[in-house]
């Protein structure tokens, strides 16, 4: 084990948390009218580049965005959850506290995964609306009469949890080893933390 590796106190431990729980709980709060229209105008651009016929606006003050011509038209409204801009946070709050680490590629890394996760995320919506208002197979074999629920709860599962594990791959392998180095070592930081406070 290296210096680097083992040079995380329990302070250092207690400081990286408190960041990361901090920067999780901006994204959470703060207004994201802006971030749901981005969302919604992406998605629509692209529907519509690819020959579907989509549209986006406010609603009062919800985004909307609807998938029409299909076998069934869909109609939803984004909101702060569908931005994915609190994984913005939880991925900020992952890279830019870490002790070890130049400025510039921890910079380079929030930015690469913010670009990165905003691209699957907007992926992610138009497959839940395609296979909403076209229920194509296999999954028209399993779902008779699916609603966006339907796809939605799946779909952001398995992009949440295979996204989030891909751009952190990503972000270690070529941008910031040290966030590897760091979550490999977690447990060993946090068991040597434990040890000296008894």
């Amino acid at each position: 084990m290296s210096d680097a590796e083992e040079n995380y106190t329990a302070i250092d431990l207690v400081k990286y948390f408190g960041v990361l729980l901090a920067s999780y709980l901006f994204f959470m709060y703060i207004p994201s009218t802006w971030a749901e229209m981005m969302t919604a105008q992406a998605s629509a651009f692209l529907f519509n580049l690819f020959g579907f016929a989509s549209s986006y606006g406010l609603s009062g003050e919800l985004v909307y965005l609807t998938l029409d011509g299909g076998p069934r038209d869909v109609y939803v409204f984004i909101i702060r959850e569908c931005t994915a801009i609190h994984v913005w946070g939880i991925l900020l709050g992952l890279i830019m506290p870490l002790k070890y680490g130049d400025l510039r590629r921890k910079i380079l890394g929030v930015l690469f995964s913010a670009g990165l996760i905003t691209v699957m995320n907007i992926t992610r919506i138009m497959l839940t609306l395609y296979l909403t208002g076209y229920n194509v197979p296999p999954f028209s074999w399993f779902f008779t009469n699916p609603t966006v629920e339907t796809y939605h709860y799946p779909i952001s599962f398995v992009y949440g949890v295979i996204g989030i594990a891909i751009t952190t791959l990503l972000v270690t392998t070529y941008i910031l080893p040290e966030l590897g180095d760091f979550l490999a070592y977690l447990p060993t930081y946090i068991q040597k933390s434990i040890m000296r406070t008894e």
